[in-house]
């Protein structure tokens, strides 16, 4: 199978998982969650977790954290995978010069990035410990530096994306000199 195709399917399957994820959490984002479920991720207190939960069961849509919990489970097997893909498209002649200092750092997000699935398996999984029991302050904590980890690999590897596009454009765009 071609790495456009691999990519493709990646591409496709992240893109219906966000779509569900949006109308899933739509119903978390209130004045107290104006960030939905990412607010929660980054809650890093028990008070601030636990006063989400708290608007979101007066609100009764904690279901809605439980089921955005669940698809989230399937988004991780497949979003980093999609990001590794992207940049192994990208570290082609055109996009990415060999052996350059950025493709050397493509190389390393594109294996990188792969660490986002554990981030974020742990990061749920605290997430969901904290809906059905209650917030702790380590739980919160832990969720909080899961989530900003797998947030930093995933803005580098779509800056390193950019990049590599923007480079492609550039060039392309760049006047030929005439002999």
């Amino acid at each position: 199978m071609s790495r456009a195709l691999i990519w493709l399917f990646f591409a496709t399957l992240s893109v219906i998982l966000l779509l569900q994820l949006r109308g899933i959490d739509a119903p978390l984002v209130t004045d107290m969650t104006p960030w939905g479920i990412v607010g929660y991720e980054l809650a890093f207190t028990a008070e601030r977790a636990q006063a989400m939960l708290d608007a979101w069961k007066d609100a009764g849509v904690t279901e809605s954290v439980r089921v955005s919990l669940g698809v989230d489970a399937g988004l991780l097997l497949v979003y980093p995978w999609f990001f590794r893909w992207s940049i192994a498209l990208l570290r082609r002649p055109g996009f990415s010069t060999p052996g350059t200092a950025f493709d050397r750092w493509g190389a390393t997000l594109a294996t990188a990035v792969l660490a986002c699935t554990v981030l974020d398996a742990l990061e749920n999984g605290l997430l969901w410990r904290m809906t059905e029991r209650g917030a702790s302050s380590g739980s919160a904590l832990l969720a909080g530096v899961a989530a900003t980890s797998k947030f930093l690999l995933v803005f580098a590897a779509t800056g390193w994306c950019l990049a590599a596009i923007s480079r492609r454009l550039t060039r392309a765009a760049a006047p030929t000199a005439r002999r």
